[in-house]
This record gives structure tokens, C-alpha cells and sequence, in this order.
């Protein structure tokens, strides 16, 4: 029996984190990133995390390294640090990488997963990076494919999950694409995976009353996901890993006070704990 693995990559303060499923073809989702620029000199004695996530990344048809979804979960700059640098955004069609070396193509994001409303409350908060802004123009660019293509025959590099409701019905439109709070998915690049399920436990919903909705932003607003990680395709053994960006505790005790009596919404065996700013 083969078994799900979790890489945690150190990046310092930050997160990068990658989940190789236990299935044939090794699906890869990538949590965050953050690749400094130390991590990019060879000179400098901080590990090169960029280097050692492509050791355990496949290549496609076109010998392009790939993931098959990533996830950010906030956009802190040492979540996304390195994001334009080593991944490709823009049309799979316009992918430029082809002819140089291997170490130098960035890496192909088959699947975007992206939140609006952690976005939204974060823009409230600080000013996004450079990283943070050319994620969110990537997933807006992807969402704006999906919508051109009523959500049928979407490539690869075109694919985006979006996870949670965005404010004043902007997401109304997305079913296809679209997570709802509370709400499990399966499905890895457009395809269900029995190795694997998720629940959509934040960002919580939009509040009416301001006081609260400015706290929930200043509390570092994250997407978590309580991640089921199957041994085999009849899942007669499964992990659980709690994957929480930066969420803070007013969100956690929100989440316990919602989930009092439904533990095992919360339940995990593996948590990757949130960590101050």
C-alpha cells in the first residue's frame, strides 16, 4: 500500500508545503510558496527549497515541471515570495520555457485555487505584494476563461477552483468552479480523485455587521481546508491534514463555536499550525 506524503519545506517564516497523493499517477498540490531570494544564491547558505520541490515534481508531455494545483492560502508576502519567479502565469499557450534548461522553465500550475474573500479582507488590511497581485490577476484571468468557455473543455493551465463566496453575489455565476463554506470537493484539475477530499471550513462567511467583518480581516483571514488523504482507492485508511494559512484565534474560536458539536469537521491527525506575521 502506497501512502500519501507531506512535504514541509524550510523557508524560514512562511509556508510551502506540497501533498503527493497515494495514487498512480502522483498528484501534487502545492500549499503556498516561499522562495527567497538567499534560497536563489548559491552563495548564500539558506536551503534552496526552489530546487528541491522541482526533485519532486513530474514533467508533462512538453517536459514542463508541473503541480497539479496550488493553493494560497493568504497572501502574505512569505506565502507567495518567488511566485512570478519560478511559476508560470499567463495562457498555456504562451508558456515560453520550452527550449531552456530544465532548472530554469518555470513550473506549470495545472489548477489554480484561489479565494476572493481572503483577498478582498486582506487588500483592507496591508498593501498585497507584487507576488500577491500577479496571483490574483492570474486568477481573474482564469476565472474570466472559465466564464468564456461556460465551463466546459477548460485546458490544463486554464483551471481554477474558486474557495468560498466572494461579496454582493459576484461569485453567483461560478457553480462549476465554485466551493461553497462548508462544502467537500474531491476533484483535482478538473478530475475526481478518490484519494482525496476536502472540506471548505474558511474563510468564514461574509458578516453584515463591519466591526466584525474589520476583525475577521485583521485576524489574518486564511482559506482552510481539512484535507482527507487516502492510503488506497478504497480508502480503508486515511490521514487528515488541517491546513490553516496564518488564521488567527478569533477565527479558530469562531470555528470551534460553529463545529462544538461536529468535531470531526475539525478533527486532523496532522495540523500545519498558523504562525504570527
Amino acid at each position: 500500500m502506497a501512502s500519501p506524503i507531506v512535504t514541509f519545506f524550510p523557508v524560514d517564516n512562511g509556508d510551502m508545503t506540497l501533498i503527493a497523493l497515494a495514487d498512480t499517477p502522483g498528484t501534487k498540490v502545492l500549499i503556498d510558496c516561499n522562495i527567497r531570494e538567499a534560497a536563489d544564491d548559491p552563495e548564500d547558505d539558506a536551503r534552496d527549497v526552489a530546487k528541491d520541490l522541482r526533485a519532486r515534481l513530474k514533467r508533462d508531455s512538453r517536459k514542463r515541471p508541473y503541480v497539479d494545483a496550488f493553493l494560497l492560502s493568504h497572501p502574505d508576502q512569505d506565502h507567495c515570495r518567488g511566485l512570478e519567479k519560478h511559476f508560470y502565469l499567463g495562457p498555456p499557450a504562451n508558456y515560453p520555457d520550452d527550449r531552456k534548461l530544465d532548472q530554469e522553465k518555470r513550473i506549470f500550475i495545472r489548477e489554480l485555487w484561489s479565494s476572493p474573500m481572503v483577498f478582498r479582507r486582506a487588500c483592507k488590511s496591508f498593501v498585497l505584494c507584487d507576488d500577491a497581485n500577479a496571483f490574483n490577476a492570474e486568477a481573474r484571468r482564469r476565472v474570466q476563461v472559465n466564464r468564456d468557455k461556460k465551463f466546459a473543455g477548460v485546458e490544463e493551465g486554464n483551471r481554477i477552483l474558486v474557495l468560498g463566496e466572494d461579496e454582493n453575489g459576484k461569485t453567483e455565476d461560478l457553480g462549476p468552479i465554485l466551493v461553497k463554506l462548508d462544502q467537500s470537493f474531491s476533484r483535482i484539475n478538473w478530475l475526481q480523485n478518490q484519494f482525496f477530499t476536502a472540506r471548505l471550513l474558511a474563510p468564514l462567511e461574509i458578516s453584515d455587521d463591519e466591526e466584525t467583518e474589520e476583525e475577521l480581516g485583521k485576524n489574518h483571514a486564511s482559506v482552510i481546508l481539512n484535507m482527507a488523504l487516502a492510503f488506497d482507492a478504497a480508502r480503508s485508511a486515511v490521514g487528515r491534514f488541517l491546513s490553516g494559512g496564518d488564521a488567527e484565534v478569533l477565527i479558530w474560536e469562531r470555528l470551534w463555536g460553529k463545529y462544538r458539536f461536529n468535531a470531526s469537521a475539525l478533527q486532523y491527525h496532522m495540523l500545519q499550525t498558523p504562525h504570527p506575521p
